[in-house]
C-alpha cells in the first residue's frame, strides 16, 4: 500500500506501508483503541465500539488481490491532496 500527499506548497510526499504492518497494527487494536477512547467526546465512542478488528484484518488479506487499486483520492480546499493506493 502506497500513501501520496502533496502539499499546497508544492512539496510531495510518498510512503510505502506494507500491509503486513497495517496487519500487525490492527492485532494491537484493543490496546490503541483503549488509549484513544480517553480523547474522543463521549457521544462519538459507539464508533470505536463497532471496529471489529479481525474482521478489518480479513479486509486487508482481501485487498492484496486488487493491487493498483486507489482507495483514497482526496483534495482539500487548501490544495493539499491525499491519494492511497493499493
Amino acid at each position: 500500500m502506497k500513501v501520496y500527499i502533496k502539499l499546497s506548497n508544492g512539496r510531495r510526499l510518498k510512503f510505502p506501508v506494507p500491509i503486513v504492518l497495517i496487519k500487525m497494527v490492527l492485532s494491537l487494536g484493543g490496546f490503541g483503541v483503549s488509549i484513544a477512547r480517553r480523547y474522543v467526546p463521549k457521544h462519538q465512542l459507539q464508533y470505536f465500539d463497532s471496529i471489529n478488528f479481525k474482521e478489518l484484518r480479513h479486509g486487508l488479506d482481501v485487498l492484496k488481490d486488487y493491487k493498483g487499486l486507489k482507495m483514497v483520492d482526496v483534495k482539500t480546499e487548501d490544495g493539499t491532496i491525499v491519494t492511497i493506493i493499493v
